[in-house]
């Protein structure tokens, strides 16, 4: 899409059957039935109203109500107002996707329709087939990278920079700003401070001009174009062919490990230009000795037959499962009908792992 196309694409965008949908979609995924309900009553008359506050450009967002979740780990949760949650909506619809979607490289794979887990999974094999026809008897390694705090660390000002380079409708612009600056309010903190005194967890406050919100549809999308640079030059300029990024989660496989030594420092050295830091965890694994490597709740490991042939091998992770029978049961008892969709969706994601073991070895016999 071409500059001139993007400076007016603010008002075009603003129609109530699209800010309609985007309510059908927040209706139908939502949690909060509280809050769907008492939007549900009045849905047509707040959906006006929130056209004519995004035409006036007098729409700005409400407190976030924080919560904690704690699986995989403790984390806080920034839920929307259902208002939010239709114009979030709208604006990733609307703006970013049709605006930045094309920027993005196939590699990246987290939060995009039709390339979540299951793609960057089945990604990873038609790697592993490739490299293992290629070079039969060599070793093969794997660098992991992770980003350290990337939700919190995310700079605004920088953020903004790279999409002033993408998208020059001024509007568009300021309505990001609006949804991404909600972080600076002093109240987060305030229950960071309070979240963390009652359990005892070491949630990270949020510094002025940093971080994006967790649980958005905007903040998913904006964190996956945050690193999008980096991604082409991961690919294009350092030529990486196996690569994938699932959020801020590396992963480049290759046969060189010094090359891999050297691809990591040039990530680390383009991460500190945007103000971000390498986690500890970040390492090389050999993918044929010990254990492999852990990824988006699998492991993965080079394995060889009795006829000296190598085969990806791949297993779920133990707390991957742990978290699924606490799940299960846990829906099992407050909610049937959901319980019986996700057993089937686990049963899916278990069989992909482990044909021959299945759901029922894997997370129990499904409960009756």
């Amino acid at each position: 899409m071409s500059h001139r196309k993007t400076r007016r694409v603010y008002d075009k965008a603003l129609d109530y059957e699209k800010l309609y949908s985007a309510w059908n979609t927040v209706a139908h995924t939502c949690k909060n039935k509280q809050g769907l309900y008492e939007f549900a009553m009045y849905a047509q008359a707040r959906i006006s109203q929130l056209l004519e506050d995004l035409r006036a450009r007098r729409y700005y967002p409400n407190k976030y109500r924080c919560f904690m979740i704690f699986e995989p780990k403790p984390r806080l949760v920034m839920s929307q107002s259902i208002r939010d949650k239709v114009v979030n909506h709208f604006v990733a619809r609307e703006y970013l996707l049709p605006l930045l979607e094309r920027t993005l490289v196939d590699a990246n794979v987290a939060t995009r329709k039709g390339m979540g887990s299951s793609y960057a999974s089945r990604m990873l094999k038609r790697y592993f087939s490739e490299i293992l026809a290629e070079h039969p008897g060599a070793t093969v390694y794997a660098l992991k990278i992770d980003v350290s705090k990337y939700f919190y660390s995310i700079d605004h000002e920088i953020l903004f920079e790279k999409l002033r380079k993408k998208i020059k409708d001024k509007d568009v612009l300021e309505i990001l700003r609006r949804i991404v600056n909600e972080t600076n309010k002093p109240y987060i903190n305030k229950v960071i401070d309070g979240f963390n005194a009652y359990y005892g967890t070491d949630i990270p406050h949020y510094e002025k001009g940093k971080g994006l919100s967790i649980g958005a549809m905007t903040s998913q999308f904006l964190a996956i174009f945050y690193l999008s640079d980096l991604d082409h030059l991961v690919k294009e300029k350092l030529g990486q062919k196996y690569f994938i990024r699932y959020m801020d989660d590396f992963l480049i496989l290759g046969t060189n490990k010094e090359e891999l030594k050297e691809v990591c420092a040039m990530v680390e050295c383009e991460l500190k230009k945007m103000k971000l830091k390498v986690n500890p965890k970040t390492a090389i694994y050999n993918c044929s000795a010990g254990a492999g490597f852990p990824f988006l709740g699998y492991r993965y490991f080079i394995a060889e037959r009795s006829d000296g042939r190598r085969f990806l091998r791949i297993v779920c992770l133990a707390q991957t499962v742990r978290r699924v029978r606490h799940r299960l049961k846990t829906l099992y008892g407050h909610n049937p009908e959901k319980y019986s969709r996700s057993y089937e969706s686990y049963r899916g994601y278990f069989l992909y792992a482990l044909p021959r073991k299945g759901m029922e070895k894997m997370v129990g016999e499904k409960l009756k």
